[in-house]
Formats: structure tokens, C-alpha cells, sequence
């Protein structure tokens, strides 16, 4: 005996399983998601390379601070040098030709101090002496 099974295609039946309805992700779903991927990966890339630029750029200018902070050093080493009493003392010797004195010729002057220069007050017109004459009554009233 044998059983025909017959399929039920009437419009209200349930379908079976393999025929259920997927939803399809399509190629521009796809495209766009890896388009944004893409362009976040580049965003990353691209502060990295960034930062990594200035990064350069302080270690150099680091660098050049350095350079010149030794520079610095040894500018006030030598002019330590060139400033020592041993150089200025051979500069006034052997260009300026000036040598250090003897005890011998020093020599000592006494200055006068009786003289006394005096110098005459200047002729003042009318009003200036009214004015110091005023002045001078008033100190004199105020005691």
C-alpha cells in the first residue's frame, strides 16, 4: 500500500520551512558599510601620522633648544676667559703698551680746601623781590 502524499497549496496554508522569507542584505548595504569602515580607518590613520609629526617636530626643536643652551655655556665660558685679570692684564701691556707702577712713582698732591668760590646772586626785578619779601614776612608772622 502505498500513501500518496499530496501537498496542501492553498493560499492559507502555512509554507514550509525552507521557503521562509530572509531578509536579503543587499550589495549597497554592504558597499556603504564598507565605505564607512574604510573612511574610520583612514580618520585613524591619519591622527596617528599627525601626532607623529609633531612629534618630530618637538623632538627637533628639542633638539635645537639644546644645541643652543650649550651654545650659551660655553659663549659665557669664553668670555669668562677674555674677561680675566691674566688677559686684561697682557691686552694693557702688549697693545695698549700701559705697564704696572712702582711704589716710586706714585705720587701724592694735597688739594686746598681754604678756597672757596662764590658766586654772586643774580639781580632779581621788582615783582620777584615783593614776592620773596611777602615770603619772608609770612615765615616771620607763622614763627
Amino acid at each position: 500500500m502505498s500513501q500518496d502524499v499530496t501537498t496542501n497549496t492553498s493560499p492559507d496554508s502555512p509554507k514550509p520551512d525552507t521557503e521562509k522569507k530572509v531578509p536579503a542584505v543587499t550589495a549597497v548595504k554592504i558597499i556603504l558599510g564598507a565605505v564607512v569602515c574604510f573612511a574610520l580607518l583612514a580618520a585613524v590613520i591619519l591622527s596617528n601620522v599627525q601626532q607623529l609629526q609633531i612629534s618630530n617636530e618637538i623632538a627637533a626643536k628639542q633638539k635645537l633648544y639644546n644645541d643652543m643652551q650649550s651654545e650659551n655655556v660655553r659663549m659665557q665660558t669664553e668670555l669668562a676667559g677674555k674677561a680675566s685679570n691674566k688677559n686684561v692684564q697682557e691686552y694693557a701691556e702688549n697693545i695698549l703698551g700701559m705697564h704696572v707702577l712702582n711704589p716710586s712713582q706714585v705720587e701724592y698732591i694735597q688739594i686746598q680746601t681754604d678756597d672757596v668760590v662764590e658766586l654772586p646772586e643774580e639781580e632779581q626785578n621788582l615783582f620777584v623781590k615783593i614776592k620773596n619779601a611777602f615770603d619772608r614776612f609770612t615765615a616771620y608772622m607763622r614763627g
